[in-house]
């Protein structure tokens, strides 16, 4: 243990607070003595319970440490959150810690528990006094198929009797068996190619969630969602009707997608990216109080480029398109480049960076214009 930690707490967790409800007595508990006599009368009504078990696993520990450290520099305590597990609970544990440490001022906490449901709660005691250890009190179970049984039984009743476990255990099968069988009633009477459509746009919601949570993307999705929750909105939006066009046009309609013409695809995307920057661009100064010059000219760049430049573009390399037709489309983009980029340089060493004065909410972090 480090030099700088000379007195320590043991401090035993229980989250869902089962002594605290079951034997009805208040929490925090401090000392040995109030904690073992806890302990005997909880394992003597629920001898199967596991949280008996971490008290005494967190006495025996205060014991040790007490012929290391000395009797003045140990102390022992039980702290209980609530039966929810959620926000009350883990205040109510902070609250509890709080309390102990002005009968007895730790430097650090040892911390005693019976799963890993106990120390979800880590973090906030270290927001208090580090944490020196972690110490998780495992059950030992003779093994035979009887006590295998038992068990299974205990926790399976446990899966359907309480509803913070039921919801998962019954309610999502049950509601994927009611999707499945309402789908399989119907099935035969769908149109093959609306059969293909709702296969292929399952197969992609699914991948790009699992896509999302398996490289650690989805938090950069949440960030980008509170922030801008308008612009998400017209983002998903706008990929569901290029998704229904792509599939509508060679599916229904039989015809290859164009790439090039008077009417493509990358006139369809530049409509969508467009619709999609601009609500973006509106929604920066709605909320943040902030003109979004920067925006806006990307917008126009972008939008452009794939309306004037992109389609003919790709003819060109696929020898549809003709050198000078490119070459003009170019020039033309050159110069709506050069006016907007003029513009907007105009309109930053006027104004500044946009901050409208006395504007609303601050700037969040990370959201450059």
């Amino acid at each position: 243990m480090s030099s700088l930690v000379r007195r320590v707490i043991v401090l035993c967790v229980d989250r869902d607070n089962d002594v605290g409800e079951r034997l009805g007595v208040p929490t925090p508990i401090i000392g040995r003595g109030n904690v073992l006599k806890v302990a005997t009368e909880y394992i003597l009504r629920y001898p199967d319970d596991s949280d008996a078990n971490a008290m005494f696993g967190a006495v025996q520990l205060y014991d040790t440490l007490i012929s290391t450290l000395g009797a003045e520099n140990v102390e022992i305590a039980v702290v209980t959150g609530a039966s929810s597990e959620d926000v009350t609970a883990d205040m109510k544990i902070l609250s509890e810690v709080d309390k102990i440490l002005q009968v007895f001022d730790a430097d650090g906490f040892i911390v005693v528990s019976d799963g890993p449901s106990d120390e979800v709660v880590v973090p906030l005691i270290q927001s208090r006094r580090p944490v020196v250890s972690v110490k998780r009190i495992v059950v030992k179970q003779t093994k035979g198929f009887e006590e295998f049984a038992v068990l299974a039984r205990y926790y399976v009743g446990k899966l359907f009797n309480e509803p913070r476990y039921r919801r998962y255990a019954l309610g999502v099968p049950g509601a994927l068996l009611l999707i499945y069988g309402l789908f399989y009633s119907i099935w035969p009477y769908i149109p093959v190619i609306v059969r293909t459509m709702i296969v292929a746009g399952i197969t992609i919601i699914l991948g790009t969630i699992f896509t999302l949570y398996g490289f650690n993307l989805h938090e950069s999705v949440l960030r980008f969602l509170r922030m801008y929750e308008i612009t998400f909105f017209i983002s998903a939006l706008s990929v569901f009707f290029t998704i229904v066009y792509l599939l509508s046009t060679y599916y229904i309609l039989h015809q290859s997608i164009p790439l090039w013409g008077s009417l493509n695809l990358f006139d369809f995307v530049g409509l969508v990216t467009a619709a999609i920057l601009t609500v973006n661009a509106f929604e920066v100064y709605v909320k943040h109080r902030i003109r979004p010059f920067g925006r806006v000219a990307a917008d126009v760049l972008l939008t452009t480029f794939l309306v004037i430049v992109a389609g003919n573009m790709t003819g060109y390399m696929l020898g549809k398109v003709g050198t000078y037709t490119l070459l003009y489309d170019l020039l033309i983009y050159t110069a709506i480049g050069l006016i907007t980029l003029s513009v907007l340089g105009i309109l930053r060493n006027r104004y500044g960076k946009g901050k409208v004065k006395g504007g609303g909410k601050p700037r969040p972090k990370g959201s450059g214009i």
